[in-house]
Formats: C-alpha cells, sequence, structure tokens
C-alpha cells in the first residue's frame, strides 16, 4: 500500500509539472541526467530527497552529501552522471535550482535464473527480470531457440520439469532498446558410471560436463567415505590461475596441474581390492547449483602370467600422462621430440664435417706427392749416356747384338779378302 502510494505521488508530480525523465537501465551500466533550467543559480542534486551535490555557480565550489552515490558519481553541474548502476540505484533524482525542480526517474533492471543457469534435467526454474522499485511493470520473455514470445508477460515466470528445449537464450524486453539475457543450460541428471580395474593397476575415475557452460565454476571435490585417509585435491577458481585443481600428488591421487575447462578426472594409482567401492565429484556453479558424477570401482584379480595391459587401465594411461604432462609450457612429449631431433640433426652436421675434412686432406696428399716426384729429361731415354758398368755384360746377361754382315756365313766367305 506504501509503495503505491508513493508511486501515484511521483505520477502526479510528474504530471504537474512536466519535467519527469524516465531511464530503464541494466545492472552496471551508466545514466546521465541534465538540469534543462539553464539559469546562473546554484545548483542542488538529491537521490530521494538525500543530498548528493551542492553546486555553487560563482566560486566553482562542490559540497558533497551524505546519499551513498555521491562517492562515484560526477556533476559538472548543469549534467549529472552515476556510473557502474546497481540495484540500490533505483530512485528518484531532483535537480533544484532557483526554486524550480526537475525530477529523473531512474529503474535499474536485473535478469537472473534460480536456482542458477545450470540446471538438471527434469528439475524446476525461476527466470526473474526484476526491476527495482516497479515490481508491477510488464515485459515480454523471449524464449530459445528462435526468440519466439514467451505466453507470461511478469517479471517472474516459473520453468517446470525442465529439458533439453528449456536450453539456451531467454530475452527479457523491457522496452525496445533494452534487452536483458540469460543463458539456461540444461544437463541430465546424476551421472552414475562402472569401473573396472585389474589389482595393481592406475584407473582414471572420470568426471566432466557434458559441454561447455556460461555460468562460472566456484569449487568441487572428489570424495571417497570409504577411503578416509585418501587425500583427493579441491577445484578452485582464481584470477591468477582459472579453474585448477587445488592440492599435491600423493601416493594414491594423480591429477593435472593445468588450467581446467569441463574435465575433472583424477587417476587412483596401484589400486588394491580395499579401493573399491564409490566415488563421487561434485562441481559447484555460482549461485548454489551443482552437478555430481558416482563412479562405482570394481578391483578384479590380475590373471596369472603377468601384468595386463587393457585399453584405459593398468600402465598406458600412467605413461600417456606423464608425456602429456606441462614442462615450461610444453608437453613432455614435444620436448623429447625436439631432443631427438637435435641430436639426429647435431650427429649429421658432425659426419659432413669430417667428411669434408677427410677430402681436404686426400687432395693435400695428392698434390703433396705429385710435387715430390722428379721429372723424366731426354737423357733418361739414350743409353749412350749410361756409365759402362750398366752396358758390361753379366752372369746371365742377354748378349749384345751382332752386327749383320756377321750373321750370315755365305757373306763371311764371300768377300773380295778370302783365300784357299
Amino acid at each position: 500500500m506504501a509503495t503505491c502510494k508513493i508511486l501515484f505521488f511521483i505520477l502526479m508530480h510528474c504530471v504537474s509539472c512536466g519535467k519527469c525523465d524516465l531511464f530503464y537501465k541494466q545492472v552496471g551500466d551508466e545514466v546521465s541526467m541534465n538540469c534543462g533550467l539553464n539559469t546562473n543559480s546554484d545548483i542542488e542534486w538529491k537521490f530521494n530527497d538525500i543530498l548528493i551535490f551542492n553546486i555553487k555557480i560563482k566560486s566553482g565550489t562542490k559540497l558533497k552529501g551524505s546519499s551513498h552515490i555521491a562517492s562515484k558519481a560526477s556533476t559538472d553541474g548543469e549534467t549529472f552522471k552515476v556510473p557502474r548502476l546497481e540495484t540500490r540505484d533505483s530512485g528518484n533524482y531532483f535537480c533544484r535550482q532557483s526554486g524550480s525542480v526537475k525530477q529523473h526517474t531512474v529503474y535499474v533492471v536485473s535478469v537472473f535464473a534460480k536456482p542458477g543457469s545450470v540446471l538438471v534435467q527434469s528439475s524446476d526454474a525461476e527466470l526473474h527480470c526484476d526491476i527495482t522499485k516497479n515490481p508491477n511493470k510488464e515485459v515480454q520473455w523471449l524464449r530459445p531457440p528462435n526468440g519466439q514470445i514467451y505466453h507470461e508477460k511478469n517479471q517472474a515466470i516459473h520453468l517446470k520439469s525442465v529439458t533439453s528445449k528449456d536450453a539456451g537464450q531467454w530475452t527479457c524486453q523491457v522496452k525496445d532498446d533494452l534487452k536483458l539475457s540469460v543463458t539456461l543450460t540444461v544437463v541430465a541428471g546424476l551421472q552414475t558410471t562402472a569401473v573396472n580395474v585389474s589389482e595393481g593397476d592406475d584407473t582414471e575415475l572420470p568426471c566432466s560436463l557434458p559441454q561447455s557452460v556460461s555460468q562460472r565454476l566456484v569449487g568441487g571435490k572428489w570424495k571417497a567415505d570409504h577411503l578416509p585417509k585418501v587425500s583427493f585435491p579441491t577445484l578452485k577458481n582464481t584470477e591468477n590461475k582459472g579453474l585448477h585443481w587445488n592440492g599435491k600428488d600423493s601416493e594414491k591421487v594423480n591429477f593435472t596441474t593445468k588450467q581446467l575447462s569441463t574435465n575433472f578426472d583424477v587417476t587412483l594409482k596401484n589400486v588394491q581390492h580395499s579401493d573399491a567401492g564409490r566415488f563421487v565429484c561434485t562441481v559447484g556453479f555460482e549461485g548454489g547449483a551443482s552437478l555430481s558424477v558416482e563412479t562405482t570401482l570394481r578391483v578384479v584379480a590380475k590373471p596369472s602370467g603377468g601384468q595386463v595391459f587393457t585399453k584405459g587401465k593398468g600402465k598406458t594411461p600412467a605413461f600417456k600422462e606423464i608425456l602429456t604432462k606441462d614442462v615450461y609450457g610444453l608437453k613432455l612429449w614435444i620436448w623429447i621430440a625436439v631432443g631427438a631431433s637435435s641430436v639426429v640433426l647435431i650427429g649429421l652436421i658432425i659426419v659432413t664435417v669430417l667428411v669434408r675434412q677427410r677430402n681436404k686432406w686426400m687432395k693435400k696428399r695428392v698434390r703433396k706427392l705429385r710435387s715430390t716426384r722428379q721429372p723424366l729429361t731426354a737423357k733418361d731415354y739414350c743409353q749412350c749416356n749410361r756409365a759402362k758398368n750398366e752396358v758390361e755384360l753379366g752372369q746371365g746377361v742377354r748378349p749384345l747384338p751382332v752386327p749383320r754382315q756377321e750373321r750370315n756365313p755365305r757373306t763371311r766367305t764371300a768377300g773380295p779378302n778370302y783365300t784357299n
């Protein structure tokens, strides 16, 4: 009743003075108001009859009042601005100058979902388009997937047993130039999985969201009531690291140290029969909503004949996880590949240098041998210049050739000086 009286008084005041401006603004926006009286007298700005500023035009001094808006508002006298609007900033602003008063009414609008924008399938939800200090104003809701008009025009609407068809962007249209939206994500209820693992092996405990969500994740944890002494990490969301696991690797639990998005798996190491049981992963969202994943772990005896390696179990996942760990911003397998490539490249360079050096040494040796060999002269080809001891017949040496005239006996007896 009191609210109706106040609204009626404001309406009558606006009608009587004809100088009432109306603003609808979203939380976090800025509103700018103009006095518009155009006189040279002092100006006084008030919020719901609480002084904000008193400006002395002649001296240029500006006195701050007791209103909470004075700490963030600014004015040059004629124009008044309020940044970073909050719901408590909704109300009436008055500019008084030379006995004349101009009124401005500001409504701060906020849109949100209860219990949150992430909803479990078949649960109920509420969508709110709150217009502070004006709860009776009708709004137009537009629903997904293509902005169809929703039949209710209340500031708060109720959704019963939500399904995937309700997921998407819901828009509250206060007026043509002011539309505020909230995006709903609908996921399956409590997820349950079963994991079988051989005794002594490592295994992953699965926990993941089906898709990326717009609502901010604020925390989460793993819990196993039957293993009170096992230390599990907790989820934290900070400005520096974003969403990450907070904790240290233990002899029993291993987890990634990189920033998380939708996958919150952890690895249980050296599984024993006493580890079998129920493991629960819970993820919390801003606004109080939470989702859980339940995993039932079964431990079986390892078959005789050695260690068993199966897909998703055994030592292979642990080895893969080691290779995918971050080392100075890169995966470990990348560092190994770069190191192996570097070794091969260095080996090729060394072999190339040694081959070039060997070729140079061989060429140098050939040139040296050629330079030390004595050249042959014309005299070396003539036997007449040889020493006597070189032409004397030795034992077993071929005799000198006989002159042609002495070779034929007939020629010797037919000579002119032959006698009987």
